[in-house]
């Protein structure tokens, strides 16, 4: 079994790192970790180059401590580290690059007109993911 797990930068609680390692632990999968470095277009002519730059550490951070919740767990995991303006299209391709039977993942719980102006990113894959997702909150 391989289990995807998308990690949101924005997150500092990990829970579905810690759900997907408890699941990797019990069912021997591997484990990997999806952090995308979230660029907004034209990001560079307005907040000049550092801005990508940060966006990137928090993700690598965002990495780091993941992967320290799943040794927590128990579980070793690969990391994956993109920058991209779509985070769902990043997770989708990775799941179907990599054959994976399960991505895991949070919601930040947006509701009525916020959720539909904004878009989800869980919404998306769920909708377009080639495996099973699971959604955390």
């Amino acid at each position: 079994m391989k289990i995807l797990v998308a990690v949101d930068p924005s997150d500092t609680a990990h829970l579905p790192v810690s759900k997907a390692a408890a699941i990797a632990k019990k069912e021997g999968a591997e484990l990997t970790l999806l952090a995308v470095a979230e660029a907004v277009e034209d990001m560079e002519s307005l907040f000049g180059g550092q801005a990508s730059e940060r966006l990137k550490e928090r993700a690598a951070k965002a990495l780091d401590a993941a992967q320290a919740v799943a040794k927590a767990a128990g579980v070793t995991a690969r990391e994956v580290l993109e920058t991209g303006v779509s985070p769902e299209e990043f997770i989708i391709e990775e799941a179907e690059k990599g054959g994976y039977d399960l991505v895991v993942m949070g919601t930040r719980g947006k509701k009525g007109a916020r959720r539909l102006l904004l878009g989800s990113v869980a919404s998306k894959v769920v909708a377009l993911a080639p495996c099973s997702v699971l959604v955390v909150r």
